[in-house]
C-alpha cells in the first residue's frame, strides 16, 4: 500500500504524528471491525485499516527538538528527544450494595457503573451518513488541502470536494461518549464488608488515549437482613422456642444462608447461645468460616388448655419424685409444708 492511500485510508493528512496516527487507527478500528459492524464490507475495510497502520506506525518517529547545528568532531547526529511516556487512566471508585446471601455465597449481578458507550447519535460508527451529498467541510469544496509540501488531495472527501458522510459531531468522531452502562459482575464468595473486587481495564480512560485505562473497584456494602447479622464472620440470629422445648431439648430448625438449619439444643439450657461451628458466614483464602450462633428467645404460653394442664400436672407429679436429687431448693420447700400438716 503507497504511503499516500496509507494516509488517505486512516482519514490522516500527510507527515501526521505517531499520536494522530494511532487515534485515527483506534477510532476507525472500533467502526469497522467485524464484531461490532455487520456491514459485507466491514471485514475487507478492517484489513486495510490494519495494513495502513503499520505501515505508517513503522515510518513514525519522534521529531527531535530543533537546536542550531554545531560541528562536532566525530559528526555524530544529534540525540532523539525523549518521548514521553503514555499515562495511564484514573481508576474508578464506586459502592457496590449487596443482599447477604449473594455476597456470602457469591454469583453474578447487574451493576452500572460509568464508562465508554457506543454513541447513539453514530450508533457507534464515529461518523454520520446523509442521503445526499454535502459539501466537505475540511477543503471547503476544493478537493485539495494545503500541506507542507503544497496541495494535496482531501482525504475526508478523497479529492471529490463532497461527501456523503461527515465526522460525528457528538463524539468527535470516535464513536465512543462516557455514560453509564451496565456490567455482570461475578461475585466471589465471602466478601466482607468494606472490601474492594477490582476489575481491570474499566476505570476511566487514558487522557491521550495512548496509555491504558484504569481498573474499577467495588467496595462491597451489605444491605440489612432480616433475621440475621454478621460480625466479623459470625452470623448471629434470634430463634424463638416455648419453656417445653428448651426445658426437654431436641432438634429444631433455624433459617440460614442457603436454607433451613438443624440445631441440637440440650436439654435445660439455661442462657447463651447455641454454637454451630463452622456454619456461619463463608470463608475466603486463608480466613476460615465463621459460626452461626442462635440465641433463644423464650417463650411462655399465654394460656393453657384444659389437656395441657393436666399434662403439666402429670409431669410435676413425676418431677417431684427426684426433687432432692434435682432441685434441693423445692425439695427443703416441700419437707417445709411436710412439717406444718
Amino acid at each position: 500500500m503507497p504511503t499516500t492511500a496509507a494516509y488517505r485510508t486512516l482519514e490522516l493528512q500527510p507527515g501526521a504524528s505517531a499520536h494522530d496516527i494511532k487515534r485515527a487507527y483506534r477510532r476507525l478500528a472500533m467502526r469497522w471491525h467485524p464484531d461490532r459492524n455487520p456491514a459485507p464490507e466491514a471485514q475487507a475495510r478492517f484489513q486495510q485499516i490494519q495494513a495502513a497502520f503499520e505501515l505508517l506506525h513503522t515510518q513514525a518517529r519522534p521529531i527531535a527538538e530543533e537546536t542550531p547545528a554545531r560541528a562536532s568532531a566525530d559528526n555524530a547526529p544529534p540525540p532523539e528527544a525523549p518521548t514521553q511516556p503514555a499515562s495511564r487512566g484514573a481508576d474508578l471508585h464506586q459502592p457496590l450494595e449487596l443482599e447477604l446471601p449473594i455476597a456470602a455465597l457469591g454469583g453474578t449481578v447487574d451493576v452500572r457503573v460509568e464508562g465508554r458507550v457506543p454513541c447513539a447519535d453514530c450508533e457507534g460508527q464515529g461518523e454520520i451518513r446523509y442521503t445526499r451529498s454535502t459539501l466537505c467541510p475540511h477543503c471547503h469544496g476544493s478537493g485539495r488541502i494545503r500541506s507542507p509540501g503544497g496541495l494535496s488531495p482531501c482525504t475526508a472527501c478523497d479529492g471529490r470536494g463532497f461527501t456523503t458522510r461527515l465526522r460525528c459531531p457528538s463524539c468527535d468522531g470516535q464513536g465512543w461518549q462516557m455514560g453509564l452502562r451496565q456490567l455482570h459482575v461475578q461475585i466471589p464468595p465471602g466478601m466482607l464488608p468494606g472490601e474492594e473486587l477490582r476489575i481491570g481495564g474499566l476505570g476511566c480512560p487514558s487522557p491521550d488515549e495512548e496509555g491504558d485505562p484504569g481498573d474499577l473497584y467495588l467496595r462491597l456494602q451489605l444491605k440489612p437482613h432480616p433475621w440475621l447479622r454478621l460480625e466479623g464472620r459470625d452470623l448471629h440470629l434470634n430463634a424463638p422456642v416455648s419453656i417445653f422445648r428448651a426445658l426437654a431439648g431436641g432438634m429444631i430448625q433455624v433459617p440460614g444462608l442457603a436454607g433451613l438449619v438443624d440445631v441440637e439444643l440440650p436439654a435445660l439450657l439455661q442462657s447463651g447461645p447455641v454454637r454451630l461451628a463452622g456454619a456461619g458466614y463463608p470463608g475466603r483464602g486463608p480466613r476460615p468460616a465463621g459460626d452461626l450462633m442462635v440465641h433463644l428467645e423464650v417463650h411462655y404460653p399465654t394460656e393453657l388448655t384444659s389437656e395441657q394442664k393436666a399434662v403439666l400436672d402429670m409431669a410435676d407429679q413425676v418431677m417431684r419424685l427426684r426433687l432432692a436429687e434435682q432441685n434441693p431448693a423445692l425439695a427443703r420447700w416441700q419437707a417445709l409444708l411436710d412439717a406444718h400438716r
